[in-house]
């Protein structure tokens, strides 16, 4: 019986020791198939100039990921819209919007931040010690739409939170902390783009040596 479960015990080791390689995963979405891609300034509030800093950060992120995509910077939509003699982004406009700019899909999207929260947590009501920490949550979301047939073929959303105040009481220590001086919808955009745009980015994982 022993025996027996040394010999399977030695055999579990072995394969748990199997030697494995990093391989790299294509993309989950290739855009190499789309000749020429157009970016739509996102729809951001209450900072417009965020929407266009959202569109211009996804094409560095996916040209980043898959060398050698080309863009066409659109503007923004309300221009775009009025440049075509639309008012809304239905099959149509996108057709037209693909014979003028010669582009095969576009990207649109939008950028929206919450109201700052405050949270206030006391740890010690008689010695009124505690503190409040302030946030913010971003969300931003797009999409790719194919302009001949204004098809959807990819769609992602994704948020993220930032701290953008704390105060500490302390019977011992007294206040601290404060406000962060930083815009903090500025500061998130990085981090929400970068999310955003998984899809396009190759990957690695370990796979076991053939």
């Amino acid at each position: 019986m022993r025996i027996n479960i040394l010999a399977l015990l030695a055999l579990f080791l072995g394969a748990c020791a199997q030697p494995t390689v990093l391989v790299t995963v294509p993309p989950r979405v290739d855009l190499a198939r789309y000749p020429m891609l157009g970016i739509v300034d996102f729809v951001a509030a209450p900072e417009r100039a965020l929407g266009e800093r959202a569109a211009r950060q996804l094409v560095e992120q996916v040209q980043t990921a898959q060398p050698g995509t080309r863009f066409i910077e659109l503007g923004d939509r309300e221009t775009l819209l009025a440049s075509v003699g639309s008012r809304q982004l239905d099959p149509r406009t996108l057709k037209k919007i693909g014979e003028k700019h010669g582009v095969a899909a576009v990207f649109i999207g939008e950028l929206a931040y919450t109201e700052p929260t405050v949270d206030v947590k006391l740890s010690d009501l008689t010695k009124l010690e505690g503190g409040m920490r302030a946030e913010m949550k971003g969300e931003v979301s797009a999409r790719l739409i194919e302009t001949a047939s204004g098809a959807s073929v990819w769609s992602r959303s994704t948020e993220a939170r930032r701290q953008i105040g704390g105060v500490r009481v302390s019977a011992e220590q007294g206040v601290s902390g404060g406000m962060r001086s930083s815009n903090p919808r500025e500061a998130m955009l990085p981090s929400l783009v970068y999310q955003l745009t998984h899809d396009f980015r190759p990957t690695t994982q370990r796979q076991p040596v053939r």
